[in-house]
Parts: structure tokens; C-alpha cells; sequence
């Protein structure tokens, strides 16, 4: 009897589950979407770098999950507890009839299960089809093929682990939800149950005048939050990014506290408007909704913000990762000495005299040749295969203490890193050496790299830079044609070029200065060498081995190797890593902008539905329909959208930051990427907020129910 009232009650107000289920429905498909990627493995050819990352992605993937998880129990248990506000007069009449409070539970238990298990199944073939599109998405993402050996051709992703571990975690947070809403009615008096739809939110903020000077105070807090997140940067976490953190909090809240009767004061004080149509009627409506629900709106916010700056820097991220793998790979490899170590305190402290020999080879360009000898020390008689072509690089300093980017700074008359990208490097970075470069080497490397030579004038310099951070700088000092003391003399910066000169897998220089040959030869301090290689593909992993044998190598005369890349692994690496961020970030984004949407309709069709008594009178009162349904759309649309909109403020703020950020590792177009991120959300959003204004139309229309 129990299970066929359920039944019976879930068909008759299938339209009041709507929400609930199509909320659980999307938490299922991507919950069990996301958990099936580790499945790919076994059916995309990936290398052997890239398998090694994609099984790190599974298992981060495992962990956001449990967060996932802790989201998706707020939200089902939320959703749940509208759908038992609606009802409590329901339960009222069934113990007033003469049932049990254990029978009324057990219908509850019963629609829980049935309207649980209806939406996981439906979730679940979703989440199916889900995975088949985010299978197409990884292939893109790491640049692979289909397994054909594994596959025969044809790829279709069903993980059993991904089911079982979806159907635990669902089964859990349906349990939850159950029991919590048997506790809600267990413990709500009859009489209460009865007079539920009665009872009204009380306000919390009644005095306009009040509610302007907190209206003031919101945006003054949320004003300096921004000045203080712009001066401090997203590195820095110190006092002023705590205190920025704080102050965009409480003005968010203060913000949403104080909305409704500043709404209120200022539509008042233009008299035709307030008292036109329903204005005055739906602005009462909402200042008793925000007033009495400013805490959760301020909560949906500043998820909001969390979920759209997360997603768009992550996909931002993945975007810089992606272009700097194609920007900074145009030699086959690049090998590293340094030649020493430099410190704040000490300077640069030179190698020991094992060092001594190599250093001499490395200074007359021969670098080559000692990774040669080295290569048959440790079983590679095949160097000449291996690097057939190869450019070296020597970075310098002029005279005991070398050139500090402190003191090009003083030279062109502004900061290298802006204050927001000093944040993100070494508090003492200006003590370092601003590295010299010899123009024949430089043109060497250009020319093993397909790029054109640099021509430089008497007394003359370009500066070389591969990093965003320092662009600005670059740029002004070749403008200004700025003046470099260069010890006893000076060259002027006559050009700016960003490239790179080596083999990596992000941004490695701020800038480097190309001068004459002959200004560095007479009191040249070599600190560092890169040996810039061309070669093969199919010879890269076998030079590759070379390289790893001579660095592990005992042998004291084998070449001292620092680092050494791959044009394959710094692609690889770049593109593994891209993915795993782009993942996270729509992983995270999605499910977190499907709370805050369900968030703000379960909270309008609750209210919907506690106001049905004002809308019967507004008819009785002669109002027409279309008035009615102007009213409840204003309201839905007010509800949905200041949220979003101080949320998006929050993230243009941010994102600006972020930008900063990412130009550490490459260049961001935030354009593009907020554009794409605001269309994705906004369907979503939308979505929910067109089913919401529906839903409390028919809610407002006693006789259509």
C-alpha cells in the first residue's frame, strides 16, 4: 500500500520533481563520466609520458570526486528539503487520517527511492553518452589516436568501476536525503505540518534608510577587496591578499543583506514607476525573498565566482601550456651546464676546479665536443648520429659581479615585473644576473632554428625574451632605445625580440642581452652554457638515453650535465598537463555552476509556492493574467541574475590577476576564453532559470495545479 501511494504521488506531482530530478540527473552523468576516463587508458595509443600522466589525472580525478561528492550531498538534500516544504500539509492530512509515523515515512522512503533510482538510471545512460564525448575530448586534448590493436578501430567507453563507485556514492547521498527528510517530518508537529504553508520567513532588515548605508558600505568593501587583490596578485599570500579575500566576502554578503530595501528606496523614489502596473507588489515580493535568503545568495556568488574564474583561468592555463609547447620546441634538445651557483648573499659563486677543463672547452664554443667524449665514456659511439646538428649558447657576465637586473632597471627607468608579476618570482630577483649573450652564437641558434640573424650597429644591443612577464619592459626599453652600462662602456637596446633559444616546456627567460662579440671576449664570466641540438624524430629517445647515461654517470671526465629536454617530452608534458588542468577546471566549473542554478530555482519555487494565496487574491483584486506573469518573470529574472552579476564582477577583477598569472608559463587571451566560458555557463544557467520562471508561473496558477 505504502510503495503504490508513492507511486501514485510521484506521477501526480511529477512536475514538482522536475527539478530535483534533472539536478540529480546532471550530478550523475558527470560524476560517472569523469570517474570512467580511466578507462581511456586502455583504449587511446598514448606514449609512454603521457600514459604515466593520464594515470595522475585518474587519480586526481578520484580525489576532486570526494569533493565532488560533499557538493552533490548538499545539493540533493537541499532539493530534496523543498520538495518536503511543499508537502508538509500532504503529511499533515495522512497523520491526521490515522497513519503511523512510521507508514508516513515509509512513503517517503518509497518516493525517495523511486524518484532516486529513476534519475540514476537516467543519469547514468547520460553519463554513458558523456563519456563518449569526453573520450573524442581526450584524443584532442593529449593529441592521441584510437588503440586500433586494442580497439580494432572502433572505441566505446564503459567503465564497471565508474558504475559501482557512481552507484555507492548516489546510494549514500539518497540514504542521507531520506533520512533526513523522516527526521524533518518525525519531528514537526501535526498542527505545524498542517499550517506549513502559513508560515512566512521573517525579515531580517526593515529600515531603508539602514539598508542604503549598507548598501554604500557593500560596495566600498568589495571596491578595496579589488584594489588590494590588483596591487597584491594571486601569489602573494599576504596580509593584503587575506584582507582582500575577507572584504570581497563580507561586501558580498553586506551586498545581498542590503539589496532589497536599497531596491526598494530607489524605485520608490520615482513615483510612475513604483506605481505602475504590479511594480509595487513584486518589489515587496523581493525584498521579502533577499532578505530573508541574503545568506544563501551570497554563498551562490561566491561559488559563481569560484566556478567561473576557475574554469576560465584553467582553460586559460591549458591554452598557455598548449601555445608554449609549440613556441619553445624548435630544437630537437637542449642540454644545460651551469657553471656555477648564485645566491642573493654571495653572488656568483663559480664551479670547483673538476670543472675547470670543461669550462675552458665550454668558453671556446666546445661543448659538442665534450658531450661527444662523454657519449663514448658511457657506450654512445654515435653522437654524430645522435646531434648531427647542434648551436651552443653561452650566457655571461661582465668583470667579478655580474650585470643585476636592478641595475637595468635603474637603466631603462622602470620595473622589469609589473607589482602584480613580481609577486609570483623571487622577492629578490632584481639581485640577479641579467645574462649577455655574443651575437655570432645567438645567430647560430636562429639559424639551426629556421629564423632569421639579428643585425646589431656599433655600440648597439637586442634584448631576447621568452616570457609575457617582461614584455612591457622589453618593449620600452628597445622604444626608448635605453642605455645599458655595460663596465667601462654601454650599448644601447636598438631591438626586441621574444623567442626562445632553447628546448622547454614553459617561458625560461625574462630577457638576456645581445651584444658584439668583442664586448664580451675581453672580460667575459661565463655562467651558464645550452647546447641547442637538431636530430631525428625517430633518434630523440635514443639521445634522449645518452644524455640520462652521461649525467647519472660515476665517471669524474664525463660532461657535467645540469638539465637536459626533448622536444617530445616538453610536448608531451605540456600537453598532458594542459589536459589535466582543462579537465579539472570543467569538472569543477560544471558542477558547481549546477548547484548555484539549482540553488536559486529550488529557492524560487519554494517561494513560488508560499505566495500562491497572494497571487489568487491579486486575481480576485482584477489584476490580469499577463500582469501576474510580468511579476513572477521580474522576480525569477532579479533573483537569477544579481548573483551572476556580482559574481562576474568578482571574476573580471580576477581574471585579471589570473592573466598575470599565466603569463608566467605563456600568453592568455582572456577574451576568447570568457566568451567561450560565459556561453557554456549561460546554457546551463539559462536552462534552469527558464525552468524555474515556468515552474512558478504554474505554481502562481492555483487552478492549473
Amino acid at each position: 500500500m505504502l510503495a503504490k501511494i508513492a507511486f501514485g504521488n510521484v506521477r501526480k506531482s511529477f512536475k514538482d520533481f522536475a527539478i530535483y530530478f534533472v539536478t540529480v540527473m546532471l550530478g550523475v552523468a558527470v560524476f560517472y563520466a569523469f570517474n570512467a576516463m580511466a578507462t581511456q587508458q586502455g583504449v587511446l595509443a598514448f606514449n609512454e609520458t603521457q600514459d604515466k600522466i593520464f594515470g595522475l589525472l585518474g587519480t586526481v580525478i578520484g580525489g576532486v570526486s570526494l569533493f565532488i561528492a560533499g557538493v552533490l550531498v548538499f545539493l540533493v538534500v537541499y532539493a530534496s528539503r523543498f520538495l518536503i516544504r511543499r508537502r508538509k500539509k500532504e503529511f499533515g492530512l495522512y497523520l491526521l487520517l490515522g497513519m503511523q509515523p512510521a507508514q508516513v515515512s515509509g512513503i517517503i522512503l518509497w518516493e525517495s527511492l523511486i524518484v532516486g533510482a529513476t534519475s540514476l538510471a537516467a543519469g547514468i545512460v547520460l553519463g554513458v553518452g558523456l563519456s563518449q564525448v569526453l573520450l573524442a575530448v581526450t584524443a584532442a586534448l593529449f593529441q592521441a589516436g584510437i588503440n586500433v590493436a586494442e580497439t580494432g578501430g572502433f572505441a566505446f567507453v564503459f567503465s564497471a568501476d565508474a558504475l559501482v563507485f557512481t552507484l555507492e556514492v548516489f546510494a549514500v547521498i539518497f540514504a542521507l536525503s531520506a533520512i533526513f527528510n523522516v527526521r524533518t517530518i518525525g519531528r514537526t508537529p501535526i498542527i505545524q505540518l498542517i499550517a506549513a504553508e502559513h508560515r512566512h520567513e521573517t525579515l531580517k532588515l526593515t529600515n531603508l534608510l539602514l539598508s542604503f548605508v549598507l548598501f554604500v558600505l557593500a560596495l566600498a568593501c568589495i571596491a578595496l577587496a579589488y584594489k588590494l587583490l590588483l596591487e597584491n596578485g594571486l601569489m602573494g599570500m599576504g596580509p593584503k591578499f587575506v584582507a582582500s579575500t575577507v572584504l570581497v566576502i563580507v561586501g558580498t554578503f553586506l551586498f545581498f543583506f542590503s539589496l532589497s530595501g536599497f531596491l526598494l528606496k530607489i524605485v520608490q523614489a520615482v513615483r510612475p514607476l513604483y506605481f505602475r502596473g504590479l511594480n509595487m507588489f513584486t518589489l515587496r515580493q523581493l525584498n521579502a525573498k533577499v532578505n530573508t535568503a541574503f545568506s544563501s545568495l551570497s554563498v551562490v556568488c561566491l561559488i559563481l565566482f569560484l566556478a567561473i574564474t576557475s574554469t576560465c583561468g584553467g582553460i586559460g592555463i591549458r591554452n598557455a601550456l598548449e601555445n608554449s609547447a609549440k613556441a619553445f620546441t624548435d630544437y630537437a634538445a637542449s642540454v644545460t651546464t651551469y657553471w656555477g651557483q648564485f645566491s642573493p648573499e654571495g653572488g656568483f659563486q663559480p664551479s670547483d676546479l673538476d670543472a675547470a677543463d670543461d669550462l675552458a672547452l665550454a668558453a671556446d664554443g666546445g661543448m659538442a665536443e665534450g658531450l661527444a667524449r662523454s657519449a663514448e665514456a658511457v657506450g654512445f659511439d654515435n653522437w654524430e648520429l645522435l646531434a648531427p646538428q647542434n648551436a651552443q649558447l653561452n650566457f655571461y657576465a661582465l668583470g667579478t659581479r655580474p650585470l643585476s637586473v636592478s641595475a637595468v632597471e635603474e637603466a631603462v627607468g622602470r620595473p622589469l615585473i609589473t607589482d602584480t608579476g613580481a609577486a609570483m618570482l623571487n622577492p629578490d630577483y632584481g639581485t640577479y644576473p641579467f645574462y649577455l649573450l655574443k651575437l655570432s652564437e645567438v645567430n647560430a641558434a636562429l639559424e639551426l632554428a629556421g629564423r632569421s640573424p639579428i643585425q646589431l650597429g656599433e655600440g648597439k644591443a637586442a634584448i631576447i625574451a621568452d616570457s609575457d612577464l617582461a614584455k612591457e619592459f622589453c618593449e620600452y626599453a628597445a622604444e626608448t632605445h635605453a642605455s645599458i652600462p655595460l663596465g667601462e662602456t654601454s650599448v644601447n637596446v636598438a631591438a626586441y625580440y621574444q623567442m626562445s633559444l632553447q628546448t622547454s616546456a614553459v617561458p625560461m627567460n625574462t630577457g638576456s642581452l645581445v651584444v658584439n662579440d668583442g664586448l664580451i671576449e675581453s672580460d667575459g664570466m661565463l655562467l651558464m652554457s645550452v647546447l641547442d641540438i637538431q636530430t631525428a624524430p625517430e633518434n630523440e629517445g635514443a639521445l634522449w638515453d645518452c644524455l640520462e647515461a652521461i649525467r647519472n654517470s660515476s665517471d669524474a671526465s664525463t660532461w657535467p650535465i645540469s638539465n637536459f629536454l626533448t622536444r617530445t617530452l616538453a610536448l608531451d608534458q605540456s600537453v598532458s598537463l594542459a589536459a589535466i588542468i582543462a579537465f579539472l577546471a570543467i569538472y569543477l566549473g560544471f558542477v558547481l555552476v549546477v548547484a548555484c542554478a539549482a540553488i536559486l530555482a529550488i529557492q524560487q519555487l519554494s517561494n513560488a509556492s508560499e505566495s500562491a494565496a497572494s497571487y489568487t487574491l491579486l486575481r480576485k483584486l482584477g489584476a490580469p493574467e499577463s500582469m501576474i506573469t510580468c511579476s513572477v518573470f521580474t522576480q525569477v529574472l532579479v533573483y537569477f541574475l544579481f548573483p551572476l552579476l556580482l559574481g562576474l564582477a568578482h571574476t573580471a577583477c580576477a581574471l585579471i590577476v589570473v592573466t598575470d598569472v599565466v603569463s608566467v608559463i605563456g600568453h592568455l587571451d582572456i577574451t576568447a576564453m570568457a566568451l567561450a566560458c560565459a556561453a557554456s555557463f549561460l546554457v546551463v544557467y539559462g536552462a534552469y532559470f527558464a525552468v524555474t520562471f515556468f515552474a512558478s508561473r504554474r505554481l502562481a496558477r492555483p487552478a492549473a495545479t
